[in-house]
């Protein structure tokens, strides 16, 4: 998702709404329930090269830093200990 996509998409909301973000994937989920909450602490941004794992699961990766392959992203910080 593009930064535009985003803001596109949350100024449909109250602005003093509270926001939380969820996953349903199975690995991040706390015991058995049906979805993981986050909080959200911090917006920054940094350069990084992405790529995938070779994992199996090609799941995506940041390399931090700076370098010929680095482009610059903006990573929203969350934590499952709201």
């Amino acid at each position: 998702m593009k930064i535009k996509d985003l803001i596109e998409k949350l100024q449909k909301f109250d602005p003093e709404q509270s926001i939380a973000c969820y996953s349903e994937d199975e690995e991040l989920r706390a015991g058995d329930s049906p979805v993981q909450i986050f909080e959200v602490l911090n917006v920054s941004e940094v350069e990084a090269e992405s790529s995938r794992l070779d994992d199996g699961a090609g799941k995506p990766w940041l390399k931090f830093g700076k370098s010929a392959n680095a482009s610059k992203f903006v990573l929203i910080e969350i934590t499952s200990d709201a």
